[in-house]
């Protein structure tokens, strides 16, 4: 049951009640928590929008568009593959990585929406 606070709120009981019931409910917390903690990285965002434009590179790929050393990129990638963000393809002895999801790419693609709008609105 939920105690308000204070009686101050403008938002009605039913509308908290609510939402107190879907955060509690949302057993997928933790894991969106996950998903969050790994892209705010910025060495795992330019790897992802690289993946995002590229569609699939490989380490090697990765550490010439980024100037960055392949071990670097490697650990980079491993956490990415660890939260299930990316996915690999061998060929031969490479390996190709590529987003995990289309809905990756439409969450990085929100992601800069949203920065062109607080740009605009003045922020």
């Amino acid at each position: 049951m939920l105690e308000r606070s204070s009686s101050s709120s403008k938002v009605s009981y039913p509308v908290l009640e609510s939402t107190q019931h879907h955060l509690a409910s949302v057993a997928e917390l933790p894991s969106l928590a996950r998903v969050f903690s790994l892209l705010g990285d910025p060495t795992r965002l330019k790897i992802l929008l690289s993946l995002a434009h590229a569609k699939e590179l490989c380490v090697s790929d990765l550490a010439d568009i980024l100037k960055m050393e392949t071990s670097a990129i490697s650990h980079q990638l491993r956490k990415l593959r660890d939260g299930d963000l990316v996915t690999t393809n061998r060929e031969g002895l490479t390996i190709y990585y590529r987003l995990n999801t289309p809905a990756i790419r439409e969450t990085l693609a929100t992601g800069r929406s949203l920065l062109v709008e607080a740009a605009e609105a003045g922020r």
